[in-house]
């Protein structure tokens, strides 16, 4: 009988190997089961694994057995079992038991083998359960952990910032729209100009939260709400911060390949790739991206921002990620840095992953000067004056910093070489899904 002093372990604890020969007490859903007359078979989950589970009539008797023999998958159970080698087993092992316990019979689970997209996603909140989501889960977890660990060891602060803000950060044509107590305000493109100000006091901040593009983009790297990891650096120019940058991906990357082996070899990652991303990664001007994409025939002109297609057709034949750096101003927002050797651009960067896939950070140098600000502001039509609290951090005080920005869910979706982001985050929201 199950008690809440039971000294439970996890499955993949039996994985391990520490367990052979040992009584030990179990508890999780029913992942697949199989019934024969005199045993039932059943894959027990955790969040940990699966292992193969082995009821007989003759050791858990006969009532235990019925239900056994009722029970459907995703029932929750507690086994009590003695662990044995076995080959032929997932992962090795099985557990003989001899008590168990149905706390919850589950009905039918409505999903089944061969499901299409559009239905997985209808029944999200079920289908998260599945290996493969479990195993995205366990890489994203270690994602956002070891790019906290990074940045902590570096001296930064995590911070937070709003998410309903009076000024846009990017584009005006991607707000979301909000109206607020009889005003009109929008849900946060980006936590940046809300991070800048936190330097004075910390010097080193980051945010890790959603950030939210109104993009009508159906391409297979865009979300309306997506998790934005984004970095401002005090002392740092446009070089350090490109070095930042750096640093913080090659570290998430092998703490990935080093921590969830097994996470990848499910998923069908070759840990490898992973271990093999350094600093310095490759590195190109905006001018001499455009002169590449013209030569492997691609029609864009200098001033055109370089999108998925430039993107495909920079990266696809690298093995390393790619920097990209100066950009021109009319592509690029008023906060940057204006680059002295070339003043038709900022002292920005992109960085796109390598294989075809494209953008994952966004950074610059930011302007320190006032007065540009304004000048940049009103170039683009927009009026300083909403403006003003932000403008005010360069007129006390004013530092030289630079930062960036992370699409976390982007730089998932690469490490795992899944088809679409959405396969990368709990509760997609795109154009077309608010459900569930």
């Amino acid at each position: 009988m199950w008690c809440f002093s039971m000294e439970f372990i996890h499955i993949g604890d039996i994985l391990s190997g520490d367990y052979e020969g040992k009584t030990v007490h179990l508890r999780g859903w029913v992942h697949r089961i199989r019934k024969q007359k005199k045993m039932v078979f059943v894959l027990l989950r955790d969040p940990t694994g699966v292992v193969q589970t082995v009821i007989k009539p003759t050791a858990v008797g006969e009532k235990t057995y019925a239900d056994a023999q009722r029970m459907l998958i995703e029932s929750l159970v507690i086994m009590t079992g003695i662990v044995k080698a076995d080959s032929r087993a997932v992962g090795g092992f099985e557990v003989q038991v001899n008590e168990m316990n149905v706390l919850h019979f589950a009905e039918e689970f409505p999903i089944t083998e061969n499901q299409s997209v559009e239905f997985l996603n209808d029944n999200r909140h079920l289908w998260i359960r599945s290996r493969k989501m479990t195993n995205v889960l366990r890489v994203r977890d270690e994602v956002f952990r070891a790019a906290r660990e990074y940045l902590r060891n570096s001296g930064f602060f995590e911070t937070t910032c709003p998410m309903f803000v009076s000024t846009m950060g990017e584009e005006g044509a991607e707000l979301f729209e909000v109206e607020y107590f009889g005003k009109k305000v929008y849900l946060t493109q980006t936590s940046q100009m809300h991070l800048e100000p936190q330097l004075f006091a910390l010097e080193r901040v980051f945010i890790l939260a959603p950030s939210f593009r109104a993009e009508k983009s159906r391409t297979r790297k865009h979300l309306t709400e997506f998790w934005h990891l984004e970095v401002e650096e005090a002392w740092c120019d446009h070089d350090c911060n490109i070095k930042r940058q750096e640093e913080l991906i090659s570290h998430i990357c092998k703490s990935v390949a080093e921590n969830r082996p097994k996470e990848l070899k499910e998923l069908g990652v070759d840990r490898e790739c992973l271990l093999s991303i350094e600093p310095k990664f490759d590195r190109m001007t905006y001018s001499e991206a455009i002169e590449y994409c013209q030569s492997r025939g691609l029609k864009i002109e200098w001033g055109e921002d370089i999108r998925t297609e430039a993107e495909r057709v920079l990266t696809d034949q690298r093995d390393n990620f790619l920097v990209i750096e100066y950009y021109p101003k009319e592509i690029k927002s008023f906060y940057m840095k204006h680059n002295e050797n070339d003043p038709r651009t900022y002292k920005n960067n992109d960085v796109l992953a390598p294989h075809g896939f494209g953008e994952i950070i966004g950074g610059s140098e930011r302007e320190t000067d006032a007065q540009r600000l304004i000048d940049n502001l009103i170039r683009i039509g927009d009026d300083p004056e909403k403006y003003k609290w932000y403008i005010d951090i360069r007129r006390y005080g004013s530092v030289q910093h630079s930062g960036f920005g992370v699409g976390v869910d982007r730089l998932i979706t690469w490490i795992l070489k899944l088809d679409h982001i959405r396969d990368c985050i709990p509760f997609p929201r795109t154009v077309s899904r608010i459900y569930p």
